[in-house]
């Protein structure tokens, strides 16, 4: 195995305080209110702990949860309450999603048989007849279904599938100078696994481009269309999140900007601030609200926005946590409870805001 293959998300955005890096506006951080909120997340006992620099989580279509245990080299599949029912070891999982067939898709790395570490995509089969196999993640039949062989620095930090068993991967790595196949992108596969195109609604490269990409780091789809959201890295870019409806005329079909500075009406929306985020590493819907989750691992801090773009003053960081949340790497919601993987304490911390929280 060549260790110098493997190229961590950090050391890419090493340059990220360089000169020509665009001042970070700290007037967007979560600011603790001078009076407290009425409606503010509250944290629920106990945090599920055990994980070494895990960078994902979910909570998939069967309801459990699952972890990808980046550095502890596993897939964990645990119950609500925290209760681990089952691991499978994988060389450094990034990101883990779940279609509706209840197979999970995981983005993690293989080693080639030259002895390169590449970054792949494993398709994880948990449905079986068999009882003694079904939801068992030491027992389920695992397919590789994309691998970087020619470019083995490549990783895949971001996935998530649409409501047709579509899925789309986040793509990173250091090379974005070539103009027909740049490390850092957004490709599309079919239900069977068949790479389709990259998606043609970014421009990979940096600039202030509401459409620029250059180091995605996360992905999340809204249910039952084919919208979704992309975070990555602030470097080189001016917006750390892009919102993405899909659309469908006569002349087109494909991924256009929810919104866009260029849009003279959408230029005072929230979502679109430029320079808004630093290291955004992870992003979730609530489903029923159509609310947005962006996690900042740079900024210790978990953005909200409304289904309008519009940022919830419920937003909170390390200050408004007690201290407790450090590098929140993963994002999940489900029955109005937010999970957050910190990838520093190695721990998964729970909250509700207080409104839902029984009395």
């Amino acid at each position: 195995m060549r260790t110098g293959a493997i190229i961590p998300l950090l050391l890419l955005i090493a340059g990220l305080f360089g000169a020509c890096q665009k001042e970070y506006d700290l007037s967007t951080l979560p600011q603790q209110p001078d009076t407290p909120l009425d409606t503010s997340y509250v944290e629920l006992f106990p945090p599920f702990p055990g994980f070494v620099g895990a960078e994902d989580v979910l909570i998939g279509n069967d309801q459990l949860l699952y972890v990808a245990d980046t550095r502890a080299n596993r897939i964990v599949m645990m119950d609500r309450a925290g209760q681990i029912m089952s691991t499978r070891t994988m060389l450094h999982p990034r990101a883990v999603t779940q279609d509706l067939r209840l197979d999970l898709l995981v983005g993690g790395e293989l080693v080639a048989p030259n002895g390169d570490t590449v970054g792949a995509i494993f398709r994880v089969h948990l449905v079986s007849s068999n009882p003694d196999t079904a939801h068992h993640l030491e027992k389920s039949r695992i397919d590789t279904v994309w691998r970087e062989l020619a470019r083995p620095a490549r990783r895949f930090p971001g996935l998530a599938v649409f409501f047709d068993n579509t899925y789309i991967a986040a793509r990173y790595g250091p090379d974005n100078s070539s103009f027909i196949d740049p490390d850092g992108r957004v490709l599309l596969f079919d239900a069977n696994d068949r790479f389709i195109t990259p998606l043609q609604a970014f421009a990979t490269g940096t600039g202030s481009g509401i459409a620029n990409i250059y180091i995605p780091t996360g992905l999340a789809a809204f249910p039952g269309v084919k919208d979704f959201l992309l975070v990555q890295s602030s470097q080189g870019v001016s917006y750390g999140a892009i919102w993405l409806l899909y659309q469908v005329t006569s002349d087109f079909a494909g991924w256009l900007p929810k919104f866009d500075p260029a849009n003279p009406d959408q230029r005072g929306v929230d979502f679109i601030r430029p320079n808004r985020f630093l290291l955004p590493q992870a992003v979730a819907v609530d489903n029923a609200r159509r609310d947005v989750f962006i996690a900042d691992a740079a900024l210790d801090s978990v953005f909200k926005f409304n289904s309008r773009g519009t940022y919830k003053a419920e937003s909170f960081g390390f200050y408004r946590s007690g201290g407790v949340m450090k590098r929140p790497t993963g994002l999940a919601y489900f029955a109005t409870v937010l999970y957050v993987l910190d990838g520093e304490t190695g721990q998964i911390l729970r909250y509700r805001l207080s409104a839902d929280v029984p009395h």
